[in-house]
């Protein structure tokens, strides 16, 4: 009995100390900073179209009579698109012709009239008043010239118009009209009737919308490679032509139209064809970097004081005011990770960030190599009984010189400019 109960003392005593050695506070999953490359790309999805396509309209009206080409015809510049009865037009043209000639020998004869005036004016044969009735009459046989060789000049061009010939070189693209159709003749640029679609495919374009978070990552001139569902197997070469300035907010997300042009050589790329365009945005080559789960923004201060027991107010009270918001004031929010100092030592640190491919991020100010952060989405699965200790990094802790006082700071101490044609080097501040 004496030995039964001393067995289960001991047992007793081991459970406590089991359960005493379980409240100890395990370390925190780390990743180390380490060096590599980034390929930065930036995707979106499209569909193709032509680039500058010219709507076919004619200033003469009539019916179609004759009309050689169909969708998809590829004709040269000057090439016989459709021809229309040219009757009408003709005789327009006829009636315009006479009109200039009877407006001709009107003006002649009113030249005739103002010289004889002229003549009998000086001899004082005939009143002023006379006299300023033929100068007035003489104005008005010019003034009705004018206006017939311009009705001339209008009827000549509708009459040329009738038969229709291509501005540019390039693909029909849509025909919504047809032989023995009648059309109305373009008196304004959005009048008229729209024979065809012109445009030269050797390049098409594709317009995507980018997220504004990845707009740091694309500039104009850029290489782009796309895909698309008609040619699983091949890419094609592309360039980034053209930002647009105004955004779009599609369900609250705020897009900004892209413009990526495409070679088109071969013609495989048809109008309304879809794909995805890939942006080459950058390649980093042997530059700092952290998986994107390590690192935070300032305002996401609410899992990691969870984690590390410290009210939220502790570390918003601790940090530099730019990077919180506060009463009035809109604070812009930094980038930060946890650094582990020791055994259950931690120290969240400001960090500068550059380009991600969404899995790595490029570290250019705040870590050294060899630092190890915490994985913060790791962390948030369980949180422990005991929690770690958290410091707050100097360059993070109120009373700190902000970014804007440190950027004058370095104006103030700046050194000379560099002469043309050197580069100069990318500097980090390391911290221990």
């Amino acid at each position: 009995m004496y030995r039964r109960r001393l067995s289960i003392f001991v047992l007793s005593i081991a459970i406590v100390a089991c359960k005493e050695k379980t409240t100890v506070a395990s370390p925190l999953p780390t990743t180390p900073v380490k060096r590599g490359d980034i390929a930065v790309r930036v995707q979106a999805t499209g569909t193709v179209e032509p680039i500058n396509p010219v709507d076919i309209k004619s200033k003469a009206s009539g019916q179609i009579i004759q009309m050689p080409v169909e969708v998809g015809s590829i004709v040269k510049r000057g090439e016989l698109l459709a021809q229309i009865d040219p009757r009408d037009v003709k005789n327009q043209y006829d009636q315009a012709m006479a009109d200039d000639l009877v407006s001709t020998a009107s003006l002649e004869k009113a030249m005739r009239d103002r010289a004889r005036k002229d003549s009998l004016f000086s001899a004082h044969v005939i009143t002023a008043s006379e006299h300023d009735s033929t100068r007035s009459s003489y104005s008005s046989a010019i003034s009705d010239m004018i206006n017939k060789r311009a009705a001339l000049d209008l009827a000549k061009q509708r009459l040329e118009d009738a038969t229709v010939e291509a501005p540019i070189g390039g693909t029909v693209v849509s025909r919504p009209i047809t032989t023995g159709m009648l059309i109305t003749s373009a008196t304004s640029a959005n009048g008229g009737t729209t024979l065809m679609t012109l445009a030269d495919l050797g390049r098409v374009r594709m317009k995507v919308t980018i997220d504004e978070v990845e707009m740091a990552n694309v500039r104009v001139g850029e290489p782009a490679s796309v895909a698309v569902d008609a040619f699983p197997d091949r890419t094609f070469e592309g360039v980034l032509e053209k930002i647009e300035p105004q955004a779009v907010v599609t369900q609250g997300v705020t897009f900004f139209p892209v413009m990526v042009s495409i070679s088109n050589k071969e013609g495989l790329l048809m109008p309304g064809m879809n794909g995805e365009v890939t942006i080459h945005a950058a390649d980093l080559k042997n530059v700092l970097q952290i998986p994107i789960d390590a690192i935070r923004a300032t305002n996401e201060l609410a899992p990691v004081a969870r984690m590390f027991g410290i009210p939220v107010d502790t570390i918003t009270t601790q940090l530099r005011r730019d990077l919180v918001s506060g009463e009035g004031t809109t604070g812009i929010p930094g980038r930060y990770v946890i650094v582990e100092l020791g055994p259950q030592r931690y120290e969240m640190r400001l960090v500068k960030t550059g380009p991600t491919d969404l899995r790595v991020i490029d570290i250019v100010d705040g870590l050294k190599e060899g630092d190890k952060v915490v994985m913060l989405g790791a962390i948030l699965a369980k949180k422990p009984e005991v929690p770690p200790k958290l410091q707050i990094a100097s360059n993070m802790k109120r009373g700190a010189p902000t970014k804007n006082q440190m950027e004058a700071s370095a104006l103030k101490t700046a050194p000379q400019p560099i002469q043309a044609g050197s580069v100069p080097a990318r500097r980090k501040t390391e911290k221990p």
